[in-house]
Order: C-alpha cells, then sequence, then structure tokens
C-alpha cells in the first residue's frame, strides 16, 4: 500500500493490533457502565481483503445484584469483536459478539 506522498506503507502486525484492541476497551471501560476484570484475548482474524483485523476480547463485567453491592457482586463474561484498520490501527468498530 502506498501513501499520497508515495511511500510504501507497512500494515500493522498481529500484536500491535491486539494492544490497540485492549487498549480500546480499557479507555472506553468506565463508560460501560460497570467495572470490567479479566480480560483476554479470545480471537483474532484478518478479513480476506486483509484491510481489517478483527480482534475478540473476552472480559468479565461485575454486576450489583442488590444494595448489599461489593457482598453481592457476580461477574458475567462478556465480549467485543473490535475491527481495526490494518493500515493505520485505527478502531473502525466495536460490537457486542456472541458466544
Amino acid at each position: 500500500m502506498a501513501d499520497p506522498n508515495g511511500s510504501a506503507t507497512s500494515p500493522i502486525n498481529v500484536q500491535v493490533a491486539a494492544q490497540k484492541a485492549v487498549n480500546y476497551l480499557q479507555n472506553l471501560a468506565p463508560h460501560m457502565g460497570n467495572q470490567i476484570t479479566n480480560t483476554r484475548l479470545e480471537e483474532i482474524e484478518l478479513s480476506e481483503d486483509e484491510k481489517f483485523w478483527f480482534i475478540t476480547l473476552g472480559f468479565d463485567r461485575l454486576i450489583d445484584d442488590n444494595l448489599l453491592g461489593q457482598l453481592q457482586q457476580r461477574a458475567e463474561r462478556d465480549y467485543k469483536q473490535i475491527k481495526i484498520d490494518a493500515t493505520t490501527g485505527d478502531v473502525k468498530a466495536m460490537k457486542i459478539r456472541t458466544v
């Protein structure tokens, strides 16, 4: 691939894509309602046209069942699929991933 100046642009590798996905999820965590813990890399896929990385992250989301809060907390496992531009590393989308 080439940038507007004509020099080659190398795609980001899988490690960089995974780290960008984790950082993105961690930055959004405060806006997702409850605390998230135990983040794990679950799946990685490069699109057939090699334009996007699809990174699936699993995490535990703490749920308060009642007013006792911390004493009654339980965790639910959630999954998000994050779409990363394979050239720029920009996050293009985040979706709920059902398993």
